[in-house]
């Protein structure tokens, strides 16, 4: 059986990881930390608190 034939085993893969790092991991782990990042920056959901806060405490003269 030759390597090709052989699942899950991918020498040239496994060389290029051992000699250069595993690539695909880490941009997996930026691509995590970014979408993270992304979605702190992206909520809104302190400004709707804050907007409802100012609503209720509001002085309104008429009534």
């Amino acid at each position: 059986m030759s390597t090709a034939e052989r699942p899950g085993q991918s020498p040239i893969y496994d060389r290029l990881v051992h000699e250069r790092g595993d690539v695909l991991a880490e941009t997996r782990k930026v691509a995590e930390e970014t979408r993270a990042q992304a979605r702190q920056a992206l909520d809104w959901s302190t400004v709707r608190q804050s907007r409802k806060w100012r609503e209720e405490r509001a002085f309104s003269p008429f009534g």
